[in-house]
């Protein structure tokens, strides 16, 4: 279980990802309270239980509640526990979430949906780091790393008078924005051939698609961000009756999406200099494997061999570049490609 959450096995090699593990690592060796803010869907919760699984705290557990999920009434016996006999269906004393998560941590997911008196009840536990359960009177001390996350704009909620100023600030000591997957396009295919390795090993299958299913997957806009790629890799694995993808197989609004939408005229130009992933030649390839292949060896290419500067161009680390390279056995291609090269220039 830990180790699923371990830096390295997150996907994503974009400046805005690389930036989010430079913050997870920083800030999973202390106790700050972290708040995690971003649409649904852009994987708050993984980053949430990568924060405690790479920190000091990884041998205790991890605690989750939706603070969404329930009224007020058990939202506040499920966060402070309660005891025997104090409301009805009470029947015996329960633990709640910050006794069980003592020694560890607890991941308060939307936290903006929570209901103004429980919002005091929690500032107050944040503040001393104590409560009593509902109903009783016996004061219990715990010793909990919060992690909050939300999609909603919480400043809005403050104006409007629906969130806490105070628990806010108390909230947010260190915030991480995750950000949509419109804005970090060049993960998308890291991220597809990652999901088809998982669901073709699930399923037992072994499905691939083209380069013109993934350049209309790398036109659509996401909204429903990465749980929508992943449902729909999925639904391509389980519904195609070849073993090829084709864009008619895509679900309907991804399929439609044109080869050149409007949004695409909005999007951030890759960085530069940095070998693009979603350019023409991403259509003529029939994996991913292939696709990345040759972006290595051209970032290679354009920085002379000199890896570090290869690497750079990629936008991945000079370790990543060097799995790459004795991954698909570039060196001996590049240097063919060299000697060939050099030979011409003779000629």
């Amino acid at each position: 279980m830990r180790t699923r959450y371990w830096l390295d096995n997150i996907v994503g090699q974009s400046k805005w990802m690389r930036e989010i593990y430079e913050a997870v690592e920083q800030v999973s060796q202390t106790r700050a309270t972290v708040l995690i803010r971003g649409e649904s869907g852009t994987g708050k919760e993984l980053i949430a239980r990568a924060i405690h699984f790479n920190s000091p705290r990884a041998a205790g557990v991890f605690v989750r509640l939706n603070c969404a999920a329930l009224p007020q009434s058990l939202l506040e016996s499920e966060l402070f526990g309660h005891e025997k006999g104090a409301f009805t269906g009470a029947i015996a004393a329960k633990k709640g979430r910050f006794e069980l998560a003592d020694g560890g941590g607890l991941f308060l997911d939307e936290i903006g949906d929570m209901p103004m008196p429980v919002q005091v009840e929690l500032l107050r536990v944040l503040q001393e780091r104590c409560f009593e359960r509902v109903g009783g009177t016996r004061t219990i001390t715990v010793d909990v790393r919060i992690i909050a996350a939300t999609h909603k704009d919480l400043e809005a909620a403050i104006t409007r008078g629906e969130f806490r100023e105070d628990l806010y600030y108390r909230l947010n000591v260190v915030p991480i924005l995750l950000p949509p997957l419109r804005e970090r396009r060049e993960d998308i295919p890291l991220l597809i051939e990652h999901f088809l390795a998982k669901h073709n090993r699930e399923n037992n299958r072994k499905v691939r698609i083209t380069g013109r299913v993934l350049q209309t997957m790398l036109n659509y806009d996401w909204p429903g961000n990465v749980r929508e790629l992943e449902n729909c890799v999925e639904r391509m694995v389980i519904m195609t009756r070849r073993r090829l993808v084709l864009p008619e197989d895509l679900p309907l609004p991804v399929e439609t999406a044109s080869d050149e939408p409007e949004e695409a005229q909005r999007r951030p130009a890759p960085a530069r200099g940095r070998a693009p992933v979603n350019g023409p030649a991403a259509a003529g390839f029939s994996n991913l494997r292939d696709l990345e292949r040759q972006q290595v060896i051209q970032a290679l290419a354009q920085a002379n061999g000199v890896q570090a500067r290869a690497a750079a161009l990629l936008g991945i680390t000079p370790r990543q570049l060097g799995y790459r390279i004795r991954k698909y056995g570039i060196v001996r291609a590049f240097r063919m490609a060299n000697e060939a090269r050099a030979l011409a220039a003779q000629a």
